[in-house]
Order: C-alpha cells, then sequence, then structure tokens
C-alpha cells in the first residue's frame, strides 16, 4: 500500500513524480483539453440530444405529459430513427474541440495568473506568505481562486464559440427544417443578421463560466484531498474518484442555466426573449422544478463526459511527461 502524501514517505514520492514532470505550455494545454472535450462529446451526443429534447418539451409537446429520459429516448428512436441520437454530432464536435480546448486550456493559465496577482501584495510579508495551506482562511481563498479562473475561462471561450451551440441546439430541436450546419447558420443570418448567431451567448457564457468554475475547480480540490488522504497518489483510481464527484457538482450548478440557454438558442424571429423572460416563462409553464428538467439526462451526458475529459487529459499529460491537473 502507497504512503499517504501527507507523510514523509508519501511526500518524498510526490516530490520525485513532479521531478520527472514539467509544466504545460499554453499551446499543449489547449490541445489537450480539445481532444479530451471532442473525444467525451463524440461518446455522449446520444445523450446531449435527448436531454434538448427534455427541456425542449413543454414547448413541444403537451404539458401535461412529462416523460422521462429513457420514454423520451425510446419515442425518439421509434419516430425519427436511430440516426437522431446523432443529431448535431459535426457542430458538437467541432465545439468540443474549440470550445472544451479553451475553456480548460485557459483554466492552468488563468489560475496562474490571479496567483501570481494575489501573491504580489504579500511578498513583503514573510508571516502571511508563510501562512499554513491547510487554514482555513487560505483554504477559502484557494477555492475561491480556482473558481475564479473557471469563470474567466468558460466565459471567454464560450463567447467566442457561441454559434457552434447554436447551431448544435437547433438541430438537436424536434423538427428542425435544417439537414445541416450551413443551412442552420443562413437560416439564423437571414431571421436577425450576424449577430443573431451569437443569441444566447449571455446564459451560455453564464453557463460555461459556471461548469468550468464548478468542474475544474471541484476536481482540482478534489483529487488534492484525495492524494492527501488516500494514499493512491496520482492514479486512476484518484482521477475516477475526483471526476465522479467533479459531475455531480457540475450537472446541479450548470443545470439551471442549461435550461435557459437552451430555450433561447431554439426560439427565434419574432418570438425571441430574453433572460429574464424566458426565466420567467420556465417559471410559468413548470415551475422552480422547470429550471432542473432534463437534470438525469444532463447528469448521465455531463457525468460520464466529466469523467471521459479528465481520464483523456491525464492519460495524456502523464504520456507526454506534463504534470497532472
Amino acid at each position: 500500500m502507497l504512503a499517504p502524501a501527507s507523510s514523509p514517505v508519501g511526500a518524498a514520492k510526490a516530490k520525485a513524480v513532479l521531478a520527472t514532470t514539467k509544466k504545460a505550455t499554453v499551446l499543449q494545454e489547449l490541445i489537450i483539453s480539445g481532444v479530451s472535450v471532442g473525444g467525451a462529446t463524440i461518446v455522449t451526443n446520444p445523450l446531449d440530444v435527448v436531454k434538448t429534447r427534455l427541456q425542449l418539451h413543454s414547448s413541444t409537446g403537451p404539458a401535461l405529459v412529462r416523460p422521462g429520459l429513457f420514454r423520451t429516448g425510446i419515442n425518439l428512436v421509434r419516430e425519427e430513427g436511430a440516426v437522431s441520437l446523432m443529431s448535431g454530432m459535426s457542430p458538437a464536435v467541432a465545439r468540443g474541440f474549440l470550445y472544451g480546448g479553451m475553456r480548460l486550456g485557459l483554466y492552468g493559465p488563468c489560475r496562474d495568473a490571479l496567483q501570481a496577482v494575489a501573491d504580489a501584495p504579500s511578498s513583503s510579508n514573510p508571516t502571511t506568505s508563510n501562512a499554513p495551506l491547510t487554514a482555513p482562511r487560505q483554504g477559502l481563498a484557494a477555492l475561491g481562486l480556482k473558481a475564479g479562473a473557471g469563470i474567466i475561462s468558460g466565459a471567454v471561450a464560450a463567447g467566442v464559440t457561441s454559434p457552434t451551440e447554436l447551431v448544435k441546439t437547433r438541430l438537436q430541436a424536434k423538427g428542425c427544417e435544417s439537414s445541416n450546419a450551413w443551412a442552420v447558420m443562413r437560416q439564423v443570418v437571414a431571421e436577425g443578421g450576424v449577430l443573431a448567431l451569437w443569441r444566447g451567448s449571455v446564459p451560455s457564457m453564464a453557463r460555461a463560466a459556471l461548469l468550468t468554475a464548478s468542474q475544474l475547480a471541484t476536481y482540482d480540490t478534489v483529487k488534492r484531498d484525495v492524494m492527501k488522504y488516500s494514499g493512491w497518489g496520482d492514479s486512476l483510481a484518484t482521477h475516477l474518484t475526483s471526476s465522479c464527484f467533479a459531475g455531480l457538482v457540475t450537472t446541479t450548478v450548470t443545470n439551471p442555466a442549461d435550461v435557459i440557454k437552451t430555450r433561447m438558442f431554439v426560439t427565434g424571429g419574432s418570438e425571441a426573449r430574453g433572460i429574464t423572460q424566458t426565466a420567467l416563462g420556465v417559471v410559468r409553464s413548470d415551475g422552480i422544478r422547470g429550471f432542473f428538467k432534463g437534470w438525469t439526462a444532463n447528469y448521465a451526458r455531463l457525468g460520464p463526459q466529466t469523467v471521459i475529459i479528465f481520464l483523456i487529459s491525464e492519460t495524456m499529460r502523464n504520456a507526454l511527461g506534463l504534470e497532472g491537473l
């Protein structure tokens, strides 16, 4: 059995591992993250389609009928064929590489930059700079720093790649008349101009900020605690435990923003509504519970996706001799 990381032997092993690894460059971070998210997107796209249909159900079918995850999937295949589960795959994968690469790839640089800013004022105060890392206040500060890095990287990535998310959601919605991503883009531009491609970008950025902050901050924090107290080290067991916990937290935090974003992406033209109107519409039609519509499908997708993302990322980092997340 491995010695706990907090013991002298465990600390020595941790230092030995760090000595044989190097820090990833920004370009390496972007590529590794893009490949990780793109690969996870391919595996989980069918569940993403089901989640989208569940979130749109009140606007595309009788409000009194509330099918669950499995019934929605079965009905989808029965009415539109199994190929419908692959709807929006192309823009989804493209978005995974671009958005995922930026969202996760920029997290490390943003975290390091915020840490440098936070450390700068205390550099002349030895007492403050040498405060124990386990102090409650320092622990909260570290968690806040990680969350801040996730908010910045997630919001920037979503803002830049929002059109790909809009196109993917339109293709996954029931009754979409367009057969491919370019047709959807032409239709959106015809309805409201080029800027219409960024419709719903604000809730999308909010969701991405919440997603990245909760996903990476949770994984980052839980992974270090697991390594510290379990003695597993930077192993597969540690990655699985941390990523499973991160997926649960992330799904719960982001589902309300995801519902609003999905509704705004699909609604267009003269029926276009802002964030407040869309949120009030959810409350009027489904109550507060409406913000958690599709939670099961969202977790069934986001849970495994989170695990796959971090496993691919950690594997690639290990193969390239880079530091773990």
